[in-house]
């Protein structure tokens, strides 16, 4: 069937920065510079997928560095999160759990880069991932702390932990709940939204990071975003069978055809659009903006302002993309050929 994606409306104007094509190519280059795209067929994919686009929307105001930075992270995290969801690594969830171990072994807090061989869990993974995480690691720690990266490692973390999850799933056929699946898909957000504060060159300090309304204006985004990512990409993983997507789970729970499930999705999707409009409205508040001086209550609203171009610039994008093309079904990865 052909689904019709129902329209989302976000209050904050999409912008885009000027360094777009500069990046485009820059991080199709350092796809092609670690073998992360080792085929035609992979290198077709990932350029059609324009994540410079989608890094430009997201930070329109960086700088040409950092943004290229950034779209770099966004690179390899998806080829990887590829490699986990479409290659047979994506069944053996006791593999999958030693090989993402293995690669925030790679993330110290410290900021350092030890190039030293170690035990292999998975070579295809290793020899294309390993210097690449490198590279980012290099060029990251210049603008970041030990407490910021110890963060980072752990958002990435948190997803690993979802990406075993679902590789446990599809082992054993199981369909995850409603509720099971909103609790875990709401980390894979998070990394990305860290890099706002390498764009902006200032950290978040952990006593705001921690107050209860930045985490749910936080998460009203993560929802925001990564459900409107479910709509558009449900078709392609209807027709791989991949139970990991909101709107299959809400038609597989209610009992519902597709199109059904994606308005119901939609719906949830606007609400929680709304529900960040209304927080990023109204944060920090009187009371902390009180206790703030001039400098950091503009660095804090520099980010706020980061996190409302992540909402729009990730629904233009949608537009953009061909990433969740239906009609494009083979793709390739590091370890081969594997359908997309």
């Amino acid at each position: 069937m052909s689904l019709d994606i129902p329209q989302l409306h976000a209050q904050f104007p999409p912008r885009i920065s000027p360094f777009t094509a500069q990046v485009e190519e820059s991080t199709r280059a350092f796809v092609r510079r670690f073998g992360l795209v080792p085929d035609e067929a992979a290198r077709r994919h990932h350029e059609r997928s324009l994540l410079g686009t989608l890094m430009s929307r997201a930070y329109p105001h960086s700088g040409p560095v950092e943004l290229a930075l950034v779209t770099d992270w966004i690179s390899c995290m998806l080829v990887l999160d590829d490699q986990f969801d479409e290659t047979d690594l994506g069944l053996e969830p006791e593999r999958l759990r030693a090989v993402c171990d293995e690669v925030l072994g790679w993330l110290p807090a410290d900021g350092t880069v030890d190039d030293r061989p170690t035990a292999v869990v998975d070579a295809s993974i290793t020899r294309a991932f390993r210097p690449a995480y490198a590279d980012l690691w290099r060029r990251t720690a210049p603008y970041t702390s030990d407490t910021w990266r110890a963060r980072l490692a752990g958002h990435i973390g948190a997803f690993f932990e979802t990406c075993v999850w679902e590789a446990e799933n599809r082992r054993t056929g199981r369909v995850p709940g409603l509720a099971e699946y909103i609790e875990h898909r709401g980390r894979a957000l998070m990394p990305y939204l860290d890099l706002i504060e390498v764009t902006t060159h200032a950290e978040i300090p952990e006593e705001i990071y921690r107050l209860p309304e930045f985490t749910e204006m936080n998460q009203a985004l993560s929802d925001a975003d990564l459900w409107t990512n479910d709509l558009f990409s449900c078709e392609k993983e209807a027709l791989l069978s991949d139970p990991h997507n909101l709107v299959l789970v809400h038609r597989h729970e209610h009992g519902t055809d597709l199109q059904t499930a994606a308005n119901a999705v939609a719906e949830m999707v606007q609400a929680r659009f709304d529900r960040f409009t209304e927080l990023s409205s109204s944060f920090p508040g009187p009371a902390l903006e009180a206790e703030l001086s001039p400098a950091d209550l503009g660095m804090l609203r520099r980010h706020v302002e980061g996190l409302r171009s992540w909402l729009s610039g990730q629904l233009q994008w949608r537009f953009e993309t061909h990433r969740f093309d239906p009609t494009r079904l083979e793709g390739s990865n590091a370890t081969g050929s594997t359908p997309l």
